[in-house]
């Protein structure tokens, strides 16, 4: 694999594209909590990214390219210090500029990793990645939303076990706490394993007060006293295997249908996001 970024525009111009794939990271700088730094989703997206391309080009003869992540998303929640949020319209029109171009360069597989869970991000994405499509022929796939929807590679018996057991750990709990405690423990803080549950339902996850009630003083929701490396190594695995999955059959043009449309992009009310009053960005100065 290597680094888009650091080749020159001749370099870029020889490259076979037919046989190769681009991956670009979509995810924001945001608060994950007191014990996992703001670029968490970043970190977990290029460390995915590149484990998937590895395997990639170890199982389908394509090269992998890939350029430093764009930290742009949609959120809800800006009440927290360091967080950075967009609107679903800009993301949308970010991704796009970003697609087109790398289509311009001639690339005909390009994957966009947007490893941040929110709906909004995950439409906006997927909105782009439909118009480039529809204008350009099929060229780019987002597969994340699927994959965080639960549509992935075989699962172990005691990942499927744990997704039944915490289906409510939405953001910097157990799961992302995992995650990042296998990629590098030096990311996540001391004391994460004395901090308290706290509990959501999926349904209360849509009000955004509800959110905020949750997150308390802390800012996760989730149980990030009870992470492991060795539950992130499983999660991580199923992650780069999933992705690895979605891409290999995107560059075959075989079997990538299912990861291709996010199952909540149909619900109307998560598009409100696009409209310039209702999704607009509530910034408030954060105190204390």
């Amino acid at each position: 694999m290597r680094d888009l970024s650091l080749l020159t525009w001749s370099e870029i111009k020889d490259i076979d594209k037919s046989k190769s794939m681009v991956f670009t990271v979509i995810a924001p700088i945001e608060e994950h909590g007191t014990h996992l730094p703001l670029a968490t989703d970043i970190i977990e997206g290029e460390y995915w990214s590149k484990g998937a391309m590895t395997e990639i080009e170890r199982r389908s003869g394509a090269e992998c390219f890939y350029l430093p992540p764009f930290p742009v998303a949609a959120a809800s929640v800006n009440e927290f210090y360091g967080s950075i949020h967009f609107t679903m319209k800009t993301v949308c029109d970010v991704t796009y500029a970003v697609i087109e171009s790398i289509r311009f360069m001639g690339f005909k597989n390009i994957v966009v990793i947007a490893s941040h869970a929110d709906p909004q991000h995950q439409i906006a994405v997927e909105k782009a990645v439909r118009k480039i499509n529809k204008r350009h022929g099929l060229c780019a796939i987002a597969p994340m939303g699927q994959i965080f929807m639960g549509v992935s590679a075989e699962k172990s018996d005691k990942l499927e076990n744990m997704e039944k057991e915490h289906g409510n750990d939405f953001h910097a709990g157990r799961i992302e706490t995992s995650s990042l405690l296998d990629i590098d423990p030096r990311y996540v803080r001391n004391g994460y394993n004395k901090l308290p549950d706290s509990v959501i339902t999926e349904k209360d996850m849509i009000s955004r007060e509800r959110q905020l009630a949750a997150m308390g003083k802390y800012g996760y929701i989730g149980a990030p006293g009870s992470s492991s490396v060795e539950l992130g190594k499983d999660l991580n695995d199923n992650c780069i295997a999933s992705i690895c999955d979605a891409a290999v059959k995107f560059f075959r043009r075989d079997g990538y249908q299912k990861y291709e449309h996010y199952s909540l992009y149909n619900i109307l009310p998560l598009h409100f996001g696009f409209l310039p009053i209702a999704g607009r960005v509530r910034r408030k100065r954060v105190t204390g």
